[in-house]
């Protein structure tokens, strides 16, 4: 059972989960902005972003999809009651007035326990099309959300990193163990899923010079 709050199409035909560390990096901040601004240019707008409104990447996922006008559906930890962390209430707020979502398997007055994070990740995993991490260290809930996609089988991206930085070993491991997929840009993941690009034909200026009266004679 899942209960949920807001307007969002849960059955949309391509849905992204965007997902990674709570300690995000500057490298992180940029790929999770860039890649949710481009998806409405390279994929079209119907398209929902899924994260889990926690620090770092998730929140910057949904941030990002405000921003780009996109629905996002943020799955919580716990019943519909409270918002964690309370920091993100405004987030989730504007998540729900901007045709998006909060949705969770637990009911009101749930209380937050830790073991809850990791077992809504494979909502996280069940509700896309594709789940993509952006950044994660060696361990992580990232890393826990990529596995089960995989074994639900979803398809994984991962951005990679350079070697030897903390929270690009989780998406280096995943690429190197073939769990995800190396993606570097948003048309990687057209592709990738076979999904029709947007089509976005540029307005085509006139080839023919309008004269005056005098100019013709």
């Amino acid at each position: 059972l899942i209960y949920s709050k807001g307007d969002c199409n849960l059955n949309s035909k391509r849905i992204i989960s965007v997902v990674g560390t709570r300690h995000i990096t500057h490298y992180g901040a940029d790929i999770c902005s860039n890649l949710v601004s481009s998806i409405y240019d390279e994929i079209g707008d119907d398209v929902v972003i899924v994260s889990g409104l926690a620090y770092g990447v998730d929140v910057a996922a949904h941030k990002a999809a405000l921003k780009a006008g996109l629905p996002t559906v943020a799955v919580l930890a716990h019943g519909l009651d409270m918002i964690y962390p309370a920091a993100h209430r405004q987030v989730a707020a504007d998540i729900i007035h901007s045709n998006g979502a909060i949705v969770t398997e637990y009911g009101c007055d749930t209380r937050i326990h830790r073991s809850n994070f990791l077992s809504r990740n494979r909502i996280i995993a069940a509700l896309s099309d594709c789940t993509i991490v952006v950044e994660s260290a060696e361990k992580g809930g990232a890393l826990v959300t990529a596995k089960i996609a995989q074994g639900y089988g979803r398809d994984v991206f991962a951005y990679p990193g350079r070697i030897g930085d903390e929270y690009s070993e989780g998406c280096n491991l995943l690429i190197k163990k073939n769990v995800a997929a190396l993606i570097t840009s948003p048309s990687d993941i057209a592709d990738l899923m076979g999904w029709k690009r947007a089509d976005r034909k540029p307005i085509e200026k006139s080839i023919f010079i309008e004269l005056t009266v005098d100019e013709q004679h």
